[in-house]
């Protein structure tokens, strides 16, 4: 198929060097969840799985962990959680020297890791659910494991301030990468791995050593008009932060009617100053029970 031939041809190709498997085997029927981050964030991964399964018990599930190194201590704690929620758990090594030729100025790979998800699942999957580490799922995912595509290469949610968004990478609708819907076999098939590779190569020759924007833009102005822009409670944009009394505070909607809640500002669930507020208290109440719970 094309999707092999495609892995094989950029500087990411070989970026997962091994992939260790954790729990139950993956069966056919399986709906397949991504998440990425550096060996430190793998807590707040898994309490993003733990938080899918709270609300999809009874839904199979397949999770892969994209890090840059893993312990024996976290390896054990993903071990019990794959227990608990009685899932496959694939932790996909990576190698950052690999990611070398798209680092900007900050030399975080971390922020390109999610390039891999689609290549890496593409032989078990014809979709998959990207997600950030900073999230909090509380419904259903049947909606979004049924979708009809219709043809698009992702289901998205619109971001934060679109239009200004829009008019600043000239692109005909913005989108928030925190949660994609990924078409797996029709990205693979246009050859979007490489595409995006391609971009944000050519990226870091534009802007030199400054820090620009990571991979948000490149997949926004590579996707542009080959998006399916669905309801803002997939991944609904959670403000903890608190203004300055000068400052217009910012306006959430009730947590109870989203489905996949997106803690996108400086504050997130497990900083200490955010313990009182109740979707929090919800958050931390999962976490008490989890492998992670000290």
């Amino acid at each position: 198929m094309k999707y092999k031939e495609t892995f094989m041809s950029n500087v990411l190709s070989h970026a997962v060097t091994d992939t260790i498997h954790l729990g139950r085997k993956a069966e056919k029927e399986d709906f397949h969840i991504a998440l990425t981050g550096t060996e430190d964030y793998i807590p707040h991964m898994g309490m993003v799985a733990l938080t899918v399964h709270a609300h999809n018990g009874d839904m199979p599930i397949c999770y892969h962990f994209f890090v840059n190194h893993l312990t024996d201590e976290e390896k054990g704690k993903l071990e019990k959680a794959a227990q608990i929620m009685q899932s496959p758990l694939e932790v996909h090594l990576i190698d950052d020297s690999a990611f070398k030729p798209l680092l900007l100025s900050d030399g975080v790979a971390a922020f390109f890791y999610r390039f891999l998800v689609a290549p890496t699942v593409a032989p078990v999957t014809d979709r998959v659910l990207y997600l950030d580490g900073d999230m909090m799922c509380r419904g259903s995912l049947d909606y979004l494991r049924n979708l009809d595509f219709k043809g698009h290469d992702v289901a998205v949610v619109s971001d934060r301030k679109e239009e200004l968004q829009m008019k600043r990478v000239h692109t005909k609708r913005y989108f928030n990468a925190g949660m994609m819907l990924i078409n797996v076999k029709q990205w693979m098939e246009e050859g979007l791995f490489d595409d995006i590779v391609r971009r944000a190569e050519e990226n870091v020759k534009r802007v030199g050593n400054r820090l620009s924007h990571h991979d948000q833009d490149i997949h926004n102005e590579m996707l542009d008009g080959k998006c399916l822009f669905i309801e803002k409670k997939y991944n609904y944009l959670y403000n903890l932060d608190r203004q300055s009394l000068f400052k217009k505070q910012p306006v959430n909607e009730d947590y109870h009617r989203q489905v996949i809640i997106h803690f996108a500002g400086h504050a997130k669930p497990w900083h200490s100053w955010v313990q009182s507020w109740p979707v929090v208290q919800e958050y931390a109440a999962i976490q008490k029970k989890s492998p992670w719970k000290d």
